[in-house]
């Protein structure tokens, strides 16, 4: 029994790999763009993954640091946004649904309950980073609980309103082309087959190519969700820009950097064309509004040229989203772990020069494939040239840019300062410099031609960020030692509040007002 068992899976298992097989031979046909829209989902599972681990890498940096806490949530569920793109790597059709039964959850609920949660923890911005305006809102208190409780608020809220009429999605069916000259077949998901669904498949009349499809419904509560994120970008990146262009920003960091503001500001600029191409620019030259059931009319019926290039434009413009968030995830994590992960500039911008590299020699490779396959009928010829040519011309384009990501993310050391850096870090791990060591140091800093200055400022800004970092944890110590101490006496804190000059004061039962100097409590007068 067990062996016809383990027959059956192996049977099974092997129908369904050739299956998944066909469809990805179909998917990088010439007839659907040399598979662009399935390099995009790859692509957008890659910076999803991508954006998940710098959102573990900000929290490991500094897990005491409730800024690092609230970026590195905030990034965890900008990438958990892009799984509804990533998603589309297992192929539509009747064969999958059994996978896509839980896919679909992923991608529909996954990505709202990211939506909704983003937003609010857009609107926390100045809760855990000055804004002039919205200075009142910088609370440290509210800083240890906002951002935990804003993924609650998210999920509560996407429960509450999911299944009422705006966002509820009641009806799906696969749409199915078995054979070239067959007609198309719509199979029931769940629900029931909509007039939309069979006006699609009416309109194909007999196939022109093999392929699966799915046509669900389209509701306006949904598009709201999706598109509301982008206006409050706006108003957050308007604020950020106004209080760092009044100069304020001080040394405590309590104020937006520059690096944050790029970040933010990419991700807002690629949102907004992506909704600016799909609620204005597609609809003028489509003639009307223009969906995913629009999409699927370019797709597998209206095979014209016109019908092409707006497939190609819908097609590219859905990657704008996942890559603004993966620009806004490595700015982030270059502001958040600068100063405490060594190295961690340079590591960046290779990773940003070789993704926008990779992405566009990608996506120029398929464009230009589609383009000599409508002039000579055979499209690879167009991305053979076009990969020579850019193999050719490789050096001055990873020069230039190699150029765009070292402004936008300035180094503070050199190749040669870094590993004496390194040497540096780990002579001083037993907590001195021997004679043996130092004079290792000076050799190395000899051969690499750095000053004896240039070595001092090294050592002592090295030195100074881990001192502060001591600092910060002796300063958490010696709070918790000063609760228990207090509890252990029978005096209790009443009352504990920061001011705005930065400093933390709190009222005990026994009467008393303390401030805290840095290093201790002390009573109010005491000096």
């Amino acid at each position: 029994m067990t062996i016809r068992i383990k027959n059956y899976i192996i049977i099974n298992l092997r129908q369904y790999v050739a299956t998944l097989a066909e469809h990805y031979v179909r998917a990088f046909g010439a007839d659907r763009f040399f598979g662009l829209d399935m390099v995009i989902n790859w692509i957008a599972l890659v910076i999803v993954v991508w954006i998940i681990g710098l959102s573990y890498l900000v929290l490991k940096s500094d897990t005491t640091n409730l800024q690092n806490r609230f970026i590195g949530t905030l990034l965890l569920f900008e990438g958990l946004k892009g799984v509804w793109q990533a998603s589309n790597i297992m192929p539509y059709g009747v064969e999958f649904e059994g996978i896509w039964d839980v896919l679909w959850i992923l991608k529909i609920d996954g990505f709202m309950i990211a939506n909704i949660t983003a937003v609010i923890l857009y609107l926390l911005f100045p809760v855990y980073f000055r804004i002039n305006i919205l200075k009142f809102m910088y609370n440290e208190r509210v800083q240890r609980y906002a951002w935990w409780i804003a993924p609650i608020i998210g999920v509560t809220t996407w429960v509450l309103i999911k299944d009422t009429s705006p966002f509820i999605l009641e009806n799906a069916s696969w749409l199915s082309c078995s054979a070239v000259g067959a007609e198309p077949v719509l199979n029931v998901w769940y629900g029931q087959v909509t007039a939309e669904a069979e006006n699609i498949r009416s309109s194909i009349g007999t196939c022109t190519a093999v392929f699966d499809s799915v046509i669900s419904d389209q509701r306006v509560g949904l598009w709201f969700l999706t598109l509301m994120g982008t206006p409050v970008s706006i108003v957050a990146l308007i604020l950020i820009r106004i209080t760092i262009k009044q100069g304020e920003m001080d040394s405590n960091n309590e104020l937006i950097s520059r690096t944050f503001y790029t970040g933010f500001m990419g991700k807002v600029i690629a949102n907004t064309i992506f909704f600016s191409t799909i609620l204005i620019i597609l609809p003028l030259i489509n003639g009307g509004p223009a969906g995913f059931i629009a999409q699927a009319e370019w797709k597998y019926v209206d095979r014209s040229v016109m019908a092409n290039v707006k497939y190609f434009i819908w097609t590219t413009n859905l990657s704008l989203p996942v890559i603004g968030v993966g620009f806004e995830a490595m700015m982030f994590v270059y502001a958040s772990t600068k100063d405490t992960i060594l190295g961690i500039d340079e590591k960046l911008r290779k990773a940003f020069t070789n993704t926008i590299f990779t992405g566009v020699g990608a996506i120029s490779f398929i464009a230009a494939s589609e383009i000599m396959e409508n002039v000579l009928g055979f499209g690879l010829i167009g991305g053979v040239f076009l990969g020579v040519g850019l193999f050719v011309v490789r050096r001055p384009i990873i020069g230039i840019l190699d150029g765009f990501s070292n402004r936008l993310i300035p180094t503070d050391y050199t190749s040669e300062e870094k590993e004496y850096l390194e040497l540096f870090s780990t002579s001083l791990e037993d907590g001195e410099i021997t004679n043996n060591e130092r004079i290792l140091l000076k050799k190395l800093a000899t051969a690499y031609r750095i000053t004896d200055e240039r070595v001092v400022e090294i050592e002592r800004n090295f030195i100074e960020n881990k001192r502060k970092n001591s600092i910060e944890e002796d300063i958490t110590s010696e709070k918790v030692a000063v609760v228990l101490t207090v509890q252990k006496e029978d005096v209790s804190v009443v009352q504990q509040w920061t001011d705005e000059s930065g400093y933390t004061w709190r009222n005990m039962s026994d009467g008393n007002t303390q401030w805290w100097d840095g290093s201790e409590w002390k009573h109010y007068g005491e000096h």
